[in-house]
């Protein structure tokens, strides 16, 4: 079974402690990471996006230890942080070819699942815009949409649904809930309480440490 184990994780930045010995096996389904701001929810997810690395500990995916696993974890991820540049002078469908083929996915199929996804979030008209003309909204959906492209079996979301109006935010949750059926999803969301009788686990992060609350 699809499998990822956090097994002892701390991170810091200077003298700052972020997480603490932090140990928790994710298996598919969708768990919501909850906790106050600063808390360490997107250090978090910034380490299962691999985008960072943590400074102890070890994390491992379908029993593989990254770094080794890393590639393989990375074909399969779908990772859409909160805050990340995105290329001003392309347009939405020419970065998110630009992720398929990172990716290694097919150019025609991502293509059409790119179309479908930004369909259903309300994004398809503007999709050959050029990115700088985007409001913040309009890049939280691109950031969502070229997170889910090729079905990953690891989806890192945090606030997706962050600055969209709530009927926007509940289709982007319905994608979500039919990916957290084949995939394990890990994300934070202001629409926690909406989501959590759907969620495999409710884990909170406080302190530096992972608690399960549900």
């Amino acid at each position: 079974m699809t499998s990822l184990e956090l097994s002892g994780i701390s991170k810091r930045y200077g003298a700052k402690s972020v997480l603490a010995d932090v140990s928790h096996r994710f298996e598919p389904g969708l768990t919501l990471l909850t906790g106050p701001s600063g808390a360490g929810k997107s250090t978090l997810l910034r380490l299962i996006g691999t985008a960072e690395k943590p400074g102890k500990g070890v994390i491992s995916w379908d029993g593989a230890a990254l770094p080794g696993g890393r590639a393989a974890l990375r074909r399969t991820l779908g990772y859409a942080p909160q805050a990340v540049e995105l290329p001003e002078d392309l347009t939405a469908r020419e970065f998110a070819l630009h992720i398929a083929a990172l990716k290694g996915l097919d150019a025609k199929a991502a293509d059409t699942q790119f179309g479908a996804i930004t369909d259903a979030i309300g994004l398809h008209a503007d999709i050959n815009n050029r990115i700088a003309s985007f409001s913040g909204g309009m890049r939280r959906r691109l950031v969502f949409a070229q997170a889910l492209l090729g079905q990953p079996r690891l989806l890192a979301l945090d606030e997706p649904t962050a600055e969209l109006d709530r009927e926007t935010a509940r289709k982007l949750g319905t994608l979500i809930l039919q990916r957290a059926s084949e995939a394990i999803v890990v994300m934070t969301t202001h629409l926690a309480d909406e989501l959590a009788p759907h969620a495999t686990a409710v884990l909170r992060v406080e302190n530096g440490a992972l608690v399960r609350t549900a």
